[in-house]
């Protein structure tokens, strides 16, 4: 006859070596493999020698040995899921509440009767395992999302990318190890450059996928249709992208796109829920007066365009909106009037500083807490 392998283990901790073996005798029959330690310096070595799935503890161990007992495993990393069950022979309410303070998560009589002892050292053990098999399936998804970080790092390639004629800074921050934002500046021709700002919904890694998705188009479109430079053609294009692919509702993208012919200075953008961005000619800031829905909510949307020109010192300041829905501790947003006016102040230094300064002035409002990600491209024409 086959006999059953014992793989859960029980320490049980009693100064009454004969009561420990009566437990110990007990847990054998019911399928359990079972270790005594007499004392609390026994218990603690055998705790990290066996790692038991549960102890079974004397409440009156000697020099308070089974409060110090429960604080110790409760309190250490290897340990802490173990289930610690006081046994006693006082049925004091006192005692209960002091055994569960310490940690302990059952308290029960001493009895020759170990019916009910034994389910619930079953309950607790479950439990136990649950608990394990959270870890680490949790321990699973965190070294994925590392992995997509890293990967969607790698794909995205964020960085600041030249314009001849002009200086440009573009800034990203994620709260989280994956992102969804993205920013693009490519060349189409004739001296014209696309810029794309792409904010999707969310932190996880579905978002996270969804702007490589939106890069892959971005890349596509302007190696396929690299003579349309109509920005609410490709807002109007990746809009049907989305719809077709039938996308979650809850993962939807606000863009804005621009084609800037470097020639001309002329700046063409189009929009699908992206924050308006500002425009800086000689002392006068304005807000770009473009907007659309958003991608992916509905079909067969028409983007508008708008048009300016950019001249020599003229700055560009585009953002997502985690650059101005930031909050203080009193809950007060930061909000876009406020952003405006950190611009104008900054406005007349370096693309760079006015990056930092503008980011140094975020931080302060904060309280360093960042809890969005945030995007942003400064372009000034300096020709």
């Amino acid at each position: 006859m086959k006999k059953n392998i014992l793989t859960e283990k029980v320490l049980i901790v009693d100064s009454n070596i004969d009561y420990a073996k009566f437990l110990q005798n007990f847990l054998k029959e019911s399928g359990y493999l079972s270790y005594i330690a007499l004392s609390y310096e026994e218990a603690i070595n055998m705790a990290y020698d066996k790692i038991p799935d549960c102890i079974l503890v004397d409440y009156m161990l000697p020099n308070a040995g089974a409060p110090r007992l429960s604080e110790h495993i409760k309190k250490d990393n290897i340990l802490k899921n173990i289930a610690v069950l006081f046994l006693t022979a006082t049925n004091n309410k006192t005692e209960f509440l002091k055994a569960y303070e310490c940690g302990a998560d059952g308290f029960f009589l001493k009895s020759m009767d170990t019916d009910i002892l034994l389910y619930k050292m079953k309950s607790y053990i479950r439990l136990k395992k649950v608990i394990e098999s959270n870890i680490m399936y949790m321990n699973m998804i965190k070294q994925d999302i590392e992995y997509a970080s890293r990967l969607q790092r790698t794909i995205l390639s964020y960085g600041n990318t030249s314009i001849p004629k002009n200086e440009i800074s573009i800034f990203h921050y994620a709260p989280n190890e994956v992102s969804g934002d993205y920013s693009g500046i490519k060349n189409i021709n004739n001296n014209c450059y696309s810029i794309l700002l792409a904010d999707v919904s969310g932190h996880g890694v579905a978002a996270s996928m969804l702007t490589i998705l939106i890069k892959s188009f971005f890349d596509s479109y302007i190696s396929i249709y690299n003579n349309n430079t109509s920005p609410s053609a490709f807002i109007k294009e990746l809009n049907n992208f989305f719809i077709e692919e039938n996308f979650d509702k809850n993962l939807f993208a606000s863009v804005f796109y621009a084609v800037y012919n470097n020639d001309t200075g002329e700046f063409i953008c189009s929009s699908a829920g992206s924050p308006k961005p500002l425009y800086k000619s000689k002392d006068e800031i304005e807000e770009i007066d473009v907007g659309g829905p958003l991608i992916g909510m509905m079909e067969n949307i028409e983007y508008s365009e708008t048009k300016i020109k950019l001249n020599h010192n003229d700055i560009l300041f585009i953002f997502t909106d985690g650059a101005y829905e930031i909050f203080n501790k009193e809950g007060k947003m930061f909000g876009d009037e406020l952003l405006k006016k950190v611009f104008m102040k900054h406005s007349h230094k370096d693309v760079n500083v006015i990056k930092d300064s503008i980011i140094k002035e975020l931080k302060s409002f904060s309280n360093n807490i960042l809890s969005d990600d945030i995007s942003m491209i400064i372009l000034r024409r300096t020709n």
